[in-house]
């Protein structure tokens, strides 16, 4: 695709125009950073732009909040945007997130140690004598 040549996009209903430099430049001038929390899943699809890795619903997000498109990033799918982003040609990774892994998780297994016995503590707690 030449850099320059506007591609039409129908997303959600809404139109736009948008060019492989125009989303480079979008992409390049926008801080793409979520809160700093490890909640929930951790993205498995990114869009490469000048050597940066940026989640590609974030990606997407950016440039419809440049385009003046009234979405949120929950009204689009992973689908959207790696459509989107194929036919504008950008090279797409896909990498398996870490955020609640399992691995994440067993580095704290053993980490607490109680004295007693549940079975006991549920006797004195439950049966009467």
């Amino acid at each position: 695709m030449e850099a320059n040549r506007k591609l039409e996009v129908k997303l959600r209903g809404r139109r736009f125009q948008i060019s492989y430099n125009e989303a480079t430049q979008f992409l390049k001038n926008t801080a793409l950073s979520g809160p700093n929390t490890k909640r929930g899943k951790a993205p498995n699809y990114f869009v490469v732009v000048d050597d940066r890795k940026i989640p590609i619903k974030q990606a997407l997000k950016a440039i419809m909040d440049k385009k003046g498109l009234d979405l949120t990033i929950l009204d689009v799918t992973t689908k959207d945007a790696v459509g989107l982003f194929r036919r504008l040609e950008f090279p797409i990774v896909v990498e398996r997130g870490r955020r609640g892994s399992k691995a994440d998780i067993l580095k704290y297994a053993g980490m607490f140690a109680f004295d007693g016995s549940s079975v006991a503590d549920k006797r004195r707690l439950y049966d009467t004598p």
